[in-house]
């Protein structure tokens, strides 16, 4: 969890988020691997990661770490979100009565509210100038969505067949190669935590798709064999 911090507001914000995530937990739409207690925990590292990019780009910390702590907000309050690309427009709506309970300006709520309402697709869905802070709060969730634990997520949501999930790990590095050839994040601190974790995850599933192509009862010694002629034969495979 964030230390706490010399901002009672963030405090008084981050105590009634923590409120509403033990509210949701029993809500039967939470997907079984990407559960309340995932996304909320996905919550405070992306406030984490936010501070990081508010300290690299010298935006005000306190406004960058609450957008981060609101930005998933919708998954604790809307009992089912027909599309994830509105999340944070849906989120927005329920940022502002928080922000004001918190004690933030109506100035800092419009600024979160943007930030929040456009994080996930880039469109706020009402017209506001465009603020950096958004481009953090949107790069905070992007570095999170490709850490390692987010990694595991994603195996645990496809875990299969050995070759069946190979192939879903060859398209996903197909993507994350086009990633690594044009950062698609906001920021150059972003961008920088983003290449790290593209690292990761393109060696680790590169590793994953050598071992699977190697889980085969053929194997290459100078010539085809099953595993049985190799032993047959004296040979170690």
């Amino acid at each position: 969890m964030l230390p706490r911090s010399n901002s009672s507001r963030l405090d008084a914000l981050l105590a009634r988020m923590e409120e509403l995530y033990a509210a949701s937990a029993h809500l039967a739409s939470w997907d079984p691997v990407f559960t309340a207690t995932y996304r909320w925990e996905h919550t405070l590292r992306v406030m984490q990661y936010g501070a990081e990019i508010a300290a690299g780009e010298r935006l005000d910390h306190e406004l960058c770490v609450a957008g981060c702590l609101l930005h998933d907000i919708a998954y604790f309050v809307c009992e089912a979100i027909p599309d994830w690309r509105e999340h944070g427009r849906l989120g927005a709506e329920y940022c502002r009565p928080l922000l004001a309970e918190t004690g933030f300006s109506d100035n800092d709520a419009d600024r979160i509210c943007y930030a929040v309402a456009c994080h996930a697709d880039g469109e706020a869905g009402f017209p506001h100038a465009h603020d950096p802070l958004s481009d953090a709060v949107a790069d905070a969730d992007n570095v999170d969505r490709f850490s390692a634990i987010r990694l595991f997520m994603w195996c645990k949501q496809h875990d299969g067949e050995l070759h069946a999930m190979a192939e879903q790990m060859r398209q996903r590095l197909a993507k994350l190669r086009e990633y690594r050839e044009n950062n698609p994040l906001l920021t150059p601190t972003g961008r920088r935590l983003f290449d790290d974790k593209l690292a990761l995850q393109i060696a680790f599933l590169e590793a994953f798709v050598r071992d699977a192509d190697r889980t085969s009862p053929s194997v290459s010694s100078g010539r085809e064999g099953t595993l049985a002629e190799c032993f047959d034969h004296g040979t170690t495979p």
